[in-house]
């Protein structure tokens, strides 16, 4: 088992990788591109940069150095717009973060945005400028000015294009290929297990993880989207995509934290409960002072980045040290290690991708490059691995909890089952009265002429008399919800329901499945005496519990059991007359 589980760990992981690979290389190639119907110009060089006062020109505009944006520093780029052929619309392209622009052709203004945000202290979205430039545009001076409104705003700039408007909507979109696709993906696939979270958490096992996965899913879907601006394409309220990029981010770590805890595959889940507590106040709190105005979500990232960092570390550490400490006490627990190793793999890879992305940020947010550069790339790789390895895990969780339950199962039938003939003994019958409840009739058997059979013809033959009689039970009543052997010669039979003429139709094939098998036989008799008691029986006082049912029924059934008697003394009259017959045949012929 172990070598095979090992086997479908291998196969489903190289498959995982194949499917990465190959997504990334043909989401990757530029053969996909649309060519372009205008010239298009990326306008890098020939800048001034004007800031406090100073100006200065600039070899490359995207290599730049403007140092750190904070709230009402004012920072100026200027140069001559070229002439880029006979387009229809000459459109200008950029994009400015958590800033005013203002931008002037010749000193004269052209377009202005975030003004309606400042004046309600909102914060402003990172927004995607196409501003339709005049005629006869090429030669003048073009004059743009940035105005941060947070602290560390922005510490470089954009490209800026120049062309048409469905020219430059290409060439932002079709490097996002790969994220668009992944994004997408994970959106659905979570939607999906959200869809059938309900019905595993109102099962008897109460599995949150594929709700916590469903989460994961979606929020990653959502934050990759929103970052490489997908949603741009698709909405025209960069607010709320922009603030549902910060919230899909801050969210992501509770619900891994939440599927970890929920899977219980570490032992530390105390901490790991309040390292969750922890994080939703943070969501909490960064939401409220957001909507509030008091702090705007932006200025929680340092600090979200810090907290990342921290529980990664705990919670890999935590996940390699349950693995290994598995592995030592049984080696036969495969199922739930490979289990765990899925998720540590998935986690470790996704959470080395998110750092990666989260440490060249920070460097090119704070160093001399600037971070209009930073990509997700590693951590949306990152995610479509870590949620292929969730994948896994639930399928190795689903393999050690399928056995357990039929280890489980096996140990019941072990305890709960008369082991001559396969029914419910008497421990589980008076498990399953402690739980009776509603409409149910409870009869009562006894079984004819097994000390009889046993004194005449051995226990070999009573055995086969009660095993036999068991199968004519099982037989007989098919919906019963217990069919048991009290004890001896004693029988049960349960059914989930009141109704005299459904049990006495039961008790009638009963009678002739005993006719039947009593005459393929040469010793045995089949014969029983039965009573029968509902729960709304008139002769029970107050309650009727399943206990005071059954006495009922038991008493019917001795009712039966003395016309039965005087049925046996005469089978007994009868052998012993034919044994008598016998032996005088014996001696005559002697």
């Amino acid at each position: 088992m172990e070598i095979k589980t090992k086997i479908k760990a291998a196969s489903l992981s190289i498959l995982a990788i194949i499917i990465i690979t190959i997504t990334v290389i043909v989401l990757g190639t530029a053969k996909f591109n649309t060519p372009y119907d205008y010239p298009l110009v990326q306008l890098d060089s020939g800048w001034t940069i004007s800031r406090d006062g100073k100006s200065h020109p600039i070899e490359s505009l995207s290599t730049a150095s403007i140092g750190l944006a904070n709230k009402g520093d004012e920072i100026s780029v200027s140069t001559t717009i070229p002439y880029i052929g006979n387009i229809p619309q000459a459109t200008l392209e950029f994009r400015s973060i958590l800033s005013t622009v203002d931008v002037y052709i010749d000193d004269e203004l052209i377009y202005s945005y975030g003004y309606d945000y400042t004046i309600k202290n909102l914060m402003l979205p990172k927004f995607h400028h196409f501003i339709p430039l005049p005629k006869h545009s090429d030669g003048k001076t073009i004059e743009i000015v940035f105005t941060a409104t947070e602290d560390n705003a922005f510490s470089s700039f954009s490209p800026f294009y120049l062309g048409s408007y469905k020219d430059i909507s290409n060439k932002l979109l079709q490097p996002n290929r790969l994220p668009i696709v992944i994004g997408n993906f994970l959106c659905m696939f979570g939607f999906v297990l959200l869809v059938l979270s309900p019905f595993l958490i109102f099962s008897d096992n109460h599995d949150y993880s594929v709700m916590f996965s469903a989460l994961i899913s979606i929020f990653m879907g959502f934050y990759i989207l929103c970052y490489n601006d997908i949603l741009w394409y698709v909405s025209n309220s960069p607010a709320v995509y922009t603030f549902l990029e910060y919230v899909s981010l801050f969210l992501i770590p509770p619900c891994i934290i939440g599927f970890i805890i929920s899977t219980r595959q570490v032992r530390a889940l105390g901490i790991g409960k309040a390292l969750l507590s922890i994080n939703l106040a943070f969501v909490l709190t960064t939401f409220v002072l957001h909507a509030t105005n008091l702090l705007h979500i932006c200025h929680f990232v340092t600090f979200f980045h810090l907290l990342v960092v921290c529980e990664a570390l705990f919670f890999v550490i935590s996940l390699v040290h349950a693995i290994i400490t598995k592995r030592k006490k049984a080696s036969d627990n495969n199922a739930a290690s490979m289990s765990a190793t899925m998720l540590i793999v998935g986690l470790i890879c996704f959470l080395t991708c998110a750092i990666t992305d989260i440490i060249l940020f920070n460097l090119l947010k704070y160093g001399s490059t600037g971070e209009s550069s930073a990509t997700i790339n590693f951590t949306t790789v990152g995610a479509l691995l870590f949620m292929i390895c969730l994948f896994l895990n639930y399928f190795f969780h689903c393999i050690e909890y399928i056995s357990e339950l039929s280890t489980k199962k096996h140990l019941e039938g072990l305890a709960y089952s008369d082991s001559l003939t396969g029914l419910s003994n008497r421990t589980k019958c008076e498990l399953v009265f402690a739980e009776l409840k509603g409409d149910y009739t409870i009869i009562s058997l006894d079984l004819d002429y097994l000390k009889y059979t046993n004194d005449n013809y051995g226990h070999l033959e009573g055995d086969k008399l009660i095993s036999g009689f068991g199968n004519i039970l099982k037989n007989s009543f098919t919906d019963a919800c217990l069919v048991g052997r009290m004890g001896g010669d004693e029988f049960i039979v349960v059914l989930p329901y009141i109704d005299t003429e459904r049990t006495e139709r039961d008790l009638s094939c009963m009678s002739d499945l005993m006719a039947y098998e009593s005459s393929r036989e040469v010793h045995i008799k089949y014969s029983a005496s039965w009573g029968y008691a509902n729960s709304k029986e008139r002769d029970l006082l107050k309650v009727a519990t399943p206990q005071k049912v059954y006495l009922l029924a038991d008493s019917r059934m001795y009712e039966m059991k003395k016309s039965h008697h005087d049925q046996s003394l005469s089978r007994l009259y009868d052998d012993l007359l034919k044994n008598l017959s016998g032996k005088a045949g014996d001696t005559n012929n002697a």
